[in-house]
């Protein structure tokens, strides 16, 4: 046998590259395998080989990196490698136990401002982990101590060998995608999950966190793919909103003067004049022509028996941080606890936790829109257009209109984008001055702002809390300290009962918020709305259980939540609501009760109170609709009748939820709203 060929020699030869190429193999599959274990407690089979055949490339890589440099410079380089891939794993481990969600790249170029808040937080959480942290640092001190003989002598392999194997790289990296496209089976299947969706949690479960960082970044640059037909069919000119009933209020349902509503003829549908057809005709950029197209088939929302049932009056909107229906009681919270069981009683509100967690649920909440996965949806959104935001509506309208926060001005970048929502925006370091402890004091902040706006002839307002949010220990949280001796007794492990604690503040947050409308002699002709940011993720799934009283289930029962929609006039009262819905769905419910001006078809949540099918939306991709409710992670959709479900049909759903998270994307990426409306001669307002 030809000795330049023999399998001895072929080792010799390529061995600088292949044996830092193995160790990188092993490093990162077992660090990803690690960590999917760890965040979500199960391997999916699928899972353990294409995290595998995804590890082949960045490994190849890694080993390019080192066996192609001089022995010297490859021997510092291979454990510094190996300690960058374990802290960005480890990073993600402590980002996901912190904040259920993982971290991405933009918020990375945001850390200065993150660490400055939660530094100690983080440190924390570190701490608490301290075994699977040591076991990332495992292979750093194995690199460190086998580096000799993993980059042997007179390494640097040549050039041409080098290149040679990163183009195995890139090969193994197309095949392995080619494999993905093959795994096309059900309805959410692999090939759709890596190839069209916005799901990290899916992504990272079947792909790998380097994959998921991978396809963010693509996001991100390239935008989200909708579904979309392979040709656009031509527009239909004469295409008439459909012929749906109306939403009746119960014949008791009491007025905003406190009469019975009496029926009265539907008078249309929340659109305004856009010309969809002109817009396609025109439209250069296929993107674009699709989502004109998208959006004109919509089907509008049509106004109900509740429009302009809050016409007039003022408006409070809070959106609480970690605020959960389980943090109620009548004893400890009996405002909260009245608030919820009066007015609008919403028995199926859900609250799903979105990648940017408070940023982004106060994003979903006040704007109707899906976040894009990878960014900071509001900072972005804060060079856009935003006509619809209910700031910028009741200012035309005369409101004075207010923003508050009880944390820092330019965290998450509000200073920028709540003033472009249309309000005069306050909070600690500009025009807001509270006690320093972590977290602030809600009622403080009530105390302070309730005197700027209450005097006003009318007035709009919308406050996001502070005092619910994690950690939820007697050392980290002033408020859980402040409350301690109302929950100690309580059946409850030390986190859960401090979490119950912190709560307690926005209790006396609200309590004041009323007292000090009361006797300015506004209550009764205001409307108090509060949901929550996302479910108190500061808790484990255990801990959260035990409020429950049996296991969460955490796909679906853990986002349930509680919508207060309140006013003055409506005390006593109680209008039960038991529609499927969540904080997508808010404010557009609020712009049809207030009789605003808004195009249904450019919000992706819908009028709770009309006759709109329900849709909730997670971040994930499952969702709960009219007939049963879909589990991404097991591809399973089950009907509430307990029938076979039609898989053409929960096909068409997971289409529609693409739909709504690409063209969601689409409205923040072109300023869409700006650009439809310019057409229609309506910037500046609708």
């Amino acid at each position: 046998m030809d000795n330049e060929t023999s399998v001895p020699s072929l080792w010799k030869l390529w061995r600088p590259l292949a044996l830092p190429s193995l160790f990188f193999l092993a490093v990162i599959y077992c660090e990803e395998l690690f960590l999917k274990v760890y965040c979500f407690r199960t391997l999916l089979p699928e899972g353990a080989v294409f995290t595998f055949l995804f590890t082949l490339p960045p490994a190849l890589l890694l080993g390019v990196l080192c066996g192609g440099l001089p022995a010297h410079w490859g021997r510092i380089l291979l454990p510094a490698l190996t300690a960058l891939v374990s802290v960005w794993v480890g990073t993600q481990m402590v980002y996901y136990h912190m904040f259920k969600t993982f971290l991405s790249i933009f918020s990375l170029t945001k850390m200065a401002m993150v660490a400055q808040s939660f530094g100690e937080m983080a440190v924390g959480n570190v701490l608490a982990n301290w075994f699977p942290i040591l076991m990332l640092a495992a292979p750093t001190i194995l690199a460190l101590i086998f580096r000799k003989r993993l980059i042997p002598a007179g390494a640097g392999s040549g050039r041409s060998r080098s290149l040679r194997w990163a183009a195995m790289a890139a090969a193994v990296q197309l095949v392995s995608m080619g494999l993905v496209l093959l795994c096309g089976g059900g309805v959410l299947s692999l090939r759709y999950i890596y190839y069209r969706t916005a799901t990290p949690e899916l992504e990272v479960q079947n792909f790998g966190v380097f994959t998921q960082t991978q396809l963010e970044l693509s996001r991100v640059l390239f935008g989200i793919k909708p579904d979309e037909p392979e040709q656009l069919p031509e527009p239909d000119p004469d295409k008439a909103p459909p012929d749906l009933e109306p939403t009746l209020p119960p014949d008791d349902a009491p007025s905003p003067s406190g009469s019975v509503i009496q029926p009265e003829p539907v008078p249309g549908y929340h659109t305004l004049p856009i010309d969809f057809d002109t817009l396609i005709e025109h439209e250069k950029d296929e993107g674009l022509k699709s989502a004109h197209l998208w959006f004109s088939q919509r089907d509008p929302a049509p106004e109900n028996l509740w429009t302009g049932y809050f016409q007039g009056k003022n408006l409070i909107w809070i959106v609480a941080e970690g605020f959960s229906t389980l943090a109620m009681d009548p004893e400890r919270t009996p405002t909260l606890w009245q608030l919820s069981h009066q007015g609008f009683v919403f028995d199926n509100f859900y609250t799903p936790l979105w990648g940017v967690s408070t940023s982004d649920g106060e994003y979903v909440t006040t704007t109707g829109l899906i976040p894009k996965s990878g960014v900071w949806s509001y900072s972005l959104s804060s060079e856009n257009y935003m006509p619809f935001a209910l700031g910028n509506q009741f200012r035309k309208k005369g409101y004075a209109t207010f923003a508050f926060h009880d944390y820092l001005y330019s965290y998450y970048d509000r200073d920028k984008s709540h003033p472009n929502m249309g309000y005069d925006y306050y909070a600690i370091g500009q025009g807001l001055e509270l006690e320093e402890v972590w977290p602030p004091s809600d009622l403080e902040m009530m105390q302070a702002i309730v005197p700027k706006f209450v005097h006003e002839d009318k007035f709009m307002v919308y406050c996001l809390t502070v005092s619910g949010h994690l950690n939820y220990t007697l050392e980290h949280n002033a408020m859980s300290a402040r409350h301690w001796d109302a929950v100690a007794d309580l059946p409850y492990s030390e986190e859960t009962r401090c979490y119950l604690a912190c709560q307690m503040e926005l209790e006396l947050a609200m309590e004041s918020l009323l007292r000090q409308l009361e006797e300015a002699g506004k209550l009764d002709d205001t409307v108090i709305v509060l949901s929550a940011d996302h479910y108190p993720y500061g808790l484990t799934d255990e801990q959260y259980s035990e409020l429950l009283g049996h296991e969460v289930d955490p796909v679906f029962e853990i986002f349930q939540n509680t919508l207060i929609l309140w006013s003055g006039d409506m005390a006593g009262a109680a209008v039960k609501v038991d529609k499927y819905c969540s904080s997508l769905d808010v404010m557009p419910t609020l712009s049809n009760l207030f009789a605003l001006d808004y195009d249904s078809r450019l919000i992706m949540g819908s009028d709770i109170l009309s006759s709109e099918d329900p849709l909730v939306i997670f971040s994930n991709y499952s969702f709960i609709c009219k007939t049963g409710y879909y589990n991404s992670v097991l591809d399973q959709f089950t009907r509430w009748d307990g029938a076979e479900p039609d898989l053409e049909e929960v096909a068409g759903m997971v289409a529609e939820v693409q739909n709504r998270v690409a063209y969601s994307a689409t409205i923040l990426d072109c300023d869409y709203y700006r650009l439809v409306l310019e057409w229609a001669g309506m910037v500046g307002g609708p």
